[in-house]
């Protein structure tokens, strides 16, 4: 592996994965509040003062939900168990990951970092030689690595290495998956009864229900600022054109129908496929009309109110509250099992990964502390553990969490935050499975994951970019992305006619004025 590996954009989803990740040692016993005490007292712990054989660690950590107070539940019971005494700092989200970085630059960071959300300062830090290459002790964490397949952890060391070791112990994912989600109620009522499996039964079947009900919307589009809406429209489309998205080389992949030569994904013939049948979708009023400034809230009330009929969602939002059809007697939303595919060859698109670059770090110093790191790897591989797990996640039975009719669920009026700020609890390194038995959009995550494995068919690659490239690249994509959308929109919306050669050859040209070559030449060196 190359240096600056970790440097690529991870999530996604997952993206939207690492957002949801909070850091698990803090929190605080007192009334709630968001003021988080900042460094705990030397001799405090359960029952006063710490054992003999007691080991002392420096710990930061920047929650999501800051404690109320330090000690608290979480902090003493750790310290106990693993006869450890925590010298924590709890950073608030405010001071940023610059807080962290003067740490490092003064000399004077912590033995351990349990909630690291930052995979290009784990990459210079690691580089500059302040951590201890966990990768090297792996062997002794055996529940860990358990919670990763083989072909996720040959992912993880992909994606998570900086000079071919690994600096951060990622946490696991429970993906949810993208996919069609339609109102399964009005395909009833219309006499569909199966998803359109391409692209010209997706046209007819929009048509059917704009005659049946001339006033819904056929395709809502989640809507936002600047270029989202389009963005999002599109999203639902490149898999059907055999033109999937690569985030972590932000579009540039090696498209197995061309040989796989390295192309731009909205630079490509499939792309101009895909925007000249959009285009159609459009004129005919089977898409959103205001995709290009419709905002979320919009798009949410338009969801909820039971106009839109399909929709590029989260398999999630089929059950998920918020997007319950209250109002809609017999309202209900299904998701589809496979993608639409626009030609005879199955739709494409990129292996989801199970896992985020978000979890603890350690010291270099440790390497020389053999005590101290025993006791915190022993600590990391209890986590690991479906014990672990939980008490991470809920809490400790009869003061967090309770059993009802079966089903773990938080006690009384507790909840998520409210557990984190007031005992510094919250889930670590992987979601405690057996808590979450009782949430109905966990649950359905995994049935969709399973039920749509087979629609992900392309293993994504990385492109371990250096420093200075990254920075290149981020400003070029930037302004070739903004080329891209905009052209997209007024193609969409019959400004400009796609299948005009002059008009696709203008796109082009106007690409390359930003950067299009210098910033295939940079992925070509690493995707050839």
């Amino acid at each position: 592996m190359l240096t600056n590996k970790i440097r690529k954009v991870i999530g996604l989803t997952a993206l939207s994965f690492v957002l949801a990740l909070t850091g698990c040692a803090s929190g605080g016993k007192s009334e709630p509040t968001n003021t988080a005490t900042t460094e705990k007292q030397s001799n405090q712990t359960t029952g006063g003062e710490a054992s003999a054989s007691a080991v002392k660690v420096t710990v930061a950590t920047m929650p999501k939900y800051p404690p109320n107070k330090l000690p608290n539940t979480f902090m003493e019971e750790v310290e106990n168990r693993f006869e450890m005494k925590w010298d924590l700092q709890s950073i608030p989200l405010s001071a940023g990951i610059e807080k962290y970085s003067v740490m490092f630059a003064s000399g004077d960071y912590p033995d351990f970092i349990p909630n690291m959300n930052s995979p290009t300062n784990v990459a210079k830090w690691a580089t500059a030689g302040y951590l201890l290459p966990i990768s090297d002790y792996i062997d002794r964490l055996p529940n860990y690595r358990a919670l990763f397949t083989d072909e996720d952890w040959e992912l993880v060391m992909e994606f998570g290495t900086t000079n071919g070791k690994l600096y951060m112990l990622p946490s696991t994912s429970s993906s949810d998956p993208m996919t069609w989600i339609y109102r399964k109620d009005i395909f009833d009522k219309a006499g569909i009864t199966n998803f359109p499996t391409t692209t010209d039964e997706l046209y007819t079947v929009l048509k059917k229900l704009k005659e049946l009900y001339p006033q819904n919307v056929g395709i809502g589009v989640r809507g936002g600022n600047e270029n989202t809406g389009v963005k999002n429209l599109i999203t639902g489309f490149r898999q059907a054109f055999r033109n999937p998205h690569n985030t972590y080389t932000k579009g540039f992949w090696n498209d197995p129908d061309q040989g796989d030569q390295v192309v731009w994904t909205l630079a490509s013939t499939k792309h101009r496929d895909m925007l000249s049948y959009l285009a159609k979708l459009y004129a005919e009023g089977l898409v959103e009309r205001e995709f290009a400034t419709i905002t979320q809230d919009q798009w949410k009330t338009k969801r909820l109110n039971g106009q839109v009929l399909l929709d590029f969602q989260y398999a999630s939002h089929t059950v998920e509250p918020a997007y319950e059809l209250v109002d809609i007697p017999g309202g209900q939303w299904e998701y589809a099992r496979e993608y639409v595919k626009a030609t005879d060859q199955p739709a494409l698109d990129f292996k989801l990964v199970n896992f985020a670059l978000f979890g603890p770090i350690f010291s270099n110093k440790l390497a020389k502390e053999p005590e101290k790191l025993d006791r915190l790897l022993e600590y990391v591989e209890w986590g690991a553990t479906e014990e672990g797990q939980l008490f991470h996640q809920a809490g400790l039975e009869g003061v967090t969490y309770e059993q009802v009719d079966g089903a773990l669920q938080y006690k009384d009026d507790y909840n998520r935050q409210l557990v984190a700020e007031q005992h510094g609890f919250d889930w670590w390194l992987t979601q405690s499975e057996e808590f979450m038995k009782s949430d109905p959009m966990y649950l359905k995550k995994v049935e969709a994951m399973e039920q749509v494995a087979d629609n992900y068919n392309v293993m994504p690659r990385s492109a371990p970019l250096t420093e200075e490239e990254q920075e290149s690249i981020n400003v070029k994509v930037s302004a070739l992305e903004d080329v891209a959308y905009q052209f997209a929109t007024k193609v969409i919306m019959g400004i400009l006619n796609i299948n005009d050669d002059k008009v696709w050859e203008s796109y082009l040209n106007d690409l390359e004025k930003v950067g299009f070559s210098e910033a295939l030449a940079v992925y070509k060196k690493y995707l050839e």
